[in-house]
């Protein structure tokens, strides 16, 4: 029954789970949804911590000093010129340039060369007309251009545009395009479809060791998280400055890096993998300044040491106030310089440290983690507390959390929007399940139960609700009869006073009932004066006898505080005192436990041949003079409490004779002296009395008198019996066994 409780409620997690995760699967290009998934990327990022970058790499920036030092912006490609002088006598391995040189560098206007070579032409003054020429003999561009040249190792930008209004790119952009394919069973998606390309002017582009784009994209929230490493142009597909720089630094030849669509590029025995748009996720190491970072200025005045560059790629751009090349990152809110970021990606190919973006051999297996993670919680929903239920929906979502970031640590951004909100979905609705469908039921039964049970049992109900169904199960219990001796006498005294009555039945059942729930029994019935409990169901208790054995003398206890408070009560109010005496049946066996009734009204209660035997050992125990009778099982089962053997009696009703015990005391009071000598002589008076020695036995009972009052009455009936079978012996066939004549 609890099992078909618990795959209800799996699959109600797993229709929920399986719903979610289509659904944002489907729509995850939402930017809602996109927007989590990125902000969580951003989460492990910084859950990560910044990483140092290979030695490979440094960044020189004209900044805000280098403005300051230098003049204006842009400065004369002349001053570039002498950076690439300072860079290859520093040793310096390849130069990237950050700096889009579309237009020629014309430190001097057409109209003044003009002026120059009409004064020339007309034999002015010598001296201003060596001046001029000077003047126009200035050539910036091809200073840089020669620079280039005589290194070898330069790398130029150029932008791709997406409109017609930036210029046909020249034939010769080709020779920047890959120009070897590897097979790919993957389908290319591009996200960019360039119109047009600016390039870098013809004479410095010529010089250059080579050329590749530095396009931004944005990601739907806005930041830069992925680096292109192919772009579609004109019929053929260009590499990102990040691609092309790390297979000059390599040594690869451009002509040698193959390009496989859909999954990644070549370089070398290097694979550097993309996702189907062809992108990169640049592995951002740390905050802005992460990779060396130097200024400008400081090139230019030879204040950098030439260890931080030899053998170095170096990055050369612009980050100064007013100029906006500069983009958020995981790390916080200060900007990184754009080249910065160049030069992350650069690290993220040189080190190896790639992330894959969702990849697709991950796909089932997280899926199916999911789903077992929302079957989980479905079945602690099914056996545990709703408290439990959201705890472990809650740990699910965490490691759910925890994976990613163990996925991520180790190079994959699993999707983690999707699962979180499926696990949560599987969460809230068993919870909300449990809550209308199971709650409002246990709040039910622990409106109809809260009188008769102990509270940790009714909790169990109302957690499990079909323990309620009609019908039972066979299990060993111990059950419990009480019942007010004289009863009739006292109700005739409250025949004017009806209300009266009830209010002293009440007074006596209240506090008796306490007793009993308070150790783990359940009150089956109150039978006017009776009260009817069991224990061992429907919670299970491997102690049931020792429970009821204590809830016995609990009671005795109690009754005594009872009398006392109604005694005063009535000397108070100057009318008659009404003791109450109450005998107990205990009896232990195996019995059918459960709902018993019709489809529309059932009890829960207990039937069995123990139940009817307890309720006739409570009315012997007014036949043998203690308050406290116990079964020959229940003694079994509770061997340590102080009890005597009362007789072997055949009670009314039954054939089989059995063994019945006075329970006296708990387990201190069997361990007291004076109890040990009582057991001793009263065993030893039992058996001269089965062995018909009359006269020994009236002995033994003589030696067992005066050592408890409660057994006064006991000792009494033996002393009648064996004055009777002294005259009229029982005969030779006699068993010892008591026939009972009356309940």
């Amino acid at each position: 029954m609890r099992w078909a409780r618990a795959s209800r409620e799996i699959g109600l997690a797993l229709a929920a789970c399986l719903i979610v995760l289509t659904a944002v699967s489907q729509l995850s290009d939402l930017p809602a949804i996109r927007g989590l998934e990125t902000a969580s990327l951003d989460l492990r990022f910084r859950l990560r911590g910044p990483r140092p970058v290979g030695p490979e790499i440094a960044v020189v920036l004209f900044d805000d000093r280098s403005l300051a030092a230098l003049g204006r912006w842009p400065v004369s490609r002349r001053i570039f010129a002498q950076a690439l002088h300072r860079l290859d006598e520093a040793g310096a391995k390849l130069v990237v340039f950050d700096l889009l040189f579309a237009e020629a560098d014309r430190p001097v206007a057409p109209e003044l060369r003009d002026v120059a070579r009409a004064a020339k032409a007309a034999g002015g003054d010598p001296q201003l007309v060596a001046m001029l020429q000077r003047l126009v003999g200035e050539d910036p561009d091809g200073e840089f251009a020669a620079a280039m040249s005589q290194g070898g190792k330069v790398l130029l930008p150029i932008a791709f545009g997406f409109d017609r209004t930036s210029g046909e790119a020249p034939e010769s952009l080709s020779d920047s395009a890959y120009a070897q394919f590897d097979k790919s069973a993957r389908p290319v998606a591009f996200a960019l479809q360039p119109l047009s390309a600016t390039l870098p002017i013809p004479r410095l582009a010529q010089a250059a060791a080579g050329l590749a784009n530095v396009n931004v994209v944005y990601d739907r929230d806005g930041e830069v998280r992925y680096d292109y490493a192919a772009v579609p142009f004109d019929g053929d597909f260009y590499p990102s400055m990040s691609i092309r720089a790390a297979a000059e630094f390599e040594g690869v030849p451009w002509n040698e890096v193959a390009l496989a669509l859909g999954e990644g590029v070549r370089i070398g025995q290097r694979l550097v993998p993309t996702d189907a748009a062809m992108r990169l996720l640049i592995n951002y190491p740390g905050p802005r300044g992460t990779v060396p970072t130097y200024s400008f200025a400081d090139l230019m005045a030879g204040q950098v040491p030439a260890s931080a560059l030899e053998g170095r790629l170096v990055l050369i751009g612009a980050s100064f106030t007013g100029n906006a090349d500069s983009f958020a990152s995981p790390y916080g809110s200060v900007p990184v310089p754009g080249t910065e970021r160049i030069a992350d990606s650069i690290d993220t190919i040189l080190q190896g440290r790639f992330i894959i973006d969702n990849p697709p051999d991950f796909k089932a297996p997280a899926v199916v983690a999911t789903l077992l993670l929302a079957a989980l919680t479905g079945c602690v929903a099914a056996f545990a507390a709703l408290r439990v239920t959201m705890i472990v929906g809650a740990l699910g979502m965490v490691a759910a959390l925890g994976a990613a970031q163990l996925a991520f640590l180790h190079g994959l951004w699993l999707p983690i929007v999707g699962p979180v909100a499926a696990l949560l979905a599987a969460s809230a609705t068993v919870t909300l399940y449990r809550y209308w469908a199971v709650e409002r039921e246990g709040q039910r039964i622990r409106s109809a139960f809260k009188h008769y049970m102990a509270p940790d049992m009714v909790e169990i109900l109302a957690a499990h609700p079909e323990r309620l169904r009609l019908g039972g199960e066979t299990r060993p219990m111990t059950l419990l009869f009480c019942d007010i001796r004289g009863f009739t006498s006292i109700s005739e005294q409250f025949k004017a006073n009806p209300q009266g009555l009830t209010r002293l039945i009440n007074r006596f059942l209240t506090p008796m009932t306490d007793l009993i729930m308070a150790r783990r029994g359940t009150i089956d019935k109150y039978m006017g004066d009776c009260i009817m409990a069991f224990w061992n169901a429907p919670l299970d208790n491997a102690q049931h006898a020792d429970h009821a054995c204590a809830s016995a003398l609990a009671m005795i206890a109690g009754l005594g505080d009872l009398n006392d408070q109604l005694r005063a009560e009535a000397e108070a109010a100057n009318r008659t005192f009404h003791r109450l005496d109450i005998g107990i049946g205990l009896n232990t066996g195996t019995c059918v436990v459960g709902n018993m009734g019709s489809e529309r009204r059932f009890d829960y209660s207990v039937l069995g041949d123990a139940v009817n035997l307890a309720s006739r050992l409570e009315g012997q125990s007014k036949t043998y003079g203690v308050s406290i009778v116990i079964g020959e099982a229940t003694r079994a089962d509770a061997p340590h409490w102080a009890a005597l053997e009362l007789d072997m009696i055949a009670v009314q009703g039954k054939k089989e004779a059995v063994r019945i015990y006075g329970l006296l005391g708990d387990e201190n009071a069997a361990r007291a002296p004076d109890f040990m000598a009582l057991d001793e002589l009263h065993g030893i008076m039992l058996r001269h009395y089965r062995a018909q020695d009359w006269i020994a036995a009236r002995e033994a009972l003589a030696r067992c008198r005066g050592r408890d009052r409660r057994l006064e009455k006991l000792y009494d009936l033996y002393e009648h019996r064996i004055d009777a079978y002294a005259v009229d012996p029982p005969g030779a066939d006699w068993d010892g066994v008591y026939v009972a004549r009356s309940k």
